[in-house]
């Protein structure tokens, strides 16, 4: 594909072969926000889901958040709006 192709120029030995490709995955969540908490089942889990095809507007904050959900157990950030229990 023309994808492979450019990115080839970037990443010569990068792109041997492609395990897997998907496009146009789109993943929605009843009230359009997003996912972000611990599974309830296991809290060394941290779930990010849902992000309904504008996620990546929010890649940076959504990284620092995990990482800090990751590596803390907490963050500073206002995130309880996107709880994973907001649809029991």
């Amino acid at each position: 594909t023309e994808l492979v192709k450019s990115a080839r120029q970037y990443l010569p030995t990068g792109l041997n072969s492609i395990h897997l490709s998907k496009t146009c995955l789109y993943t929605n969540t009843p009230d359009e926000n997003f996912i972000i908490d611990f599974l309830p089942e296991n809290n060394n889990v941290v779930v990010a889901a849902g992000f309904s095809g504008h996620g990546f507007k929010f890649a940076s904050v959504v990284g620092e958040v995990l990482s800090d959900l990751a590596l803390k157990g907490e963050t500073n950030m206002p995130i309880g709006f996107l709880d994973i229990t907001r649809f029991k």
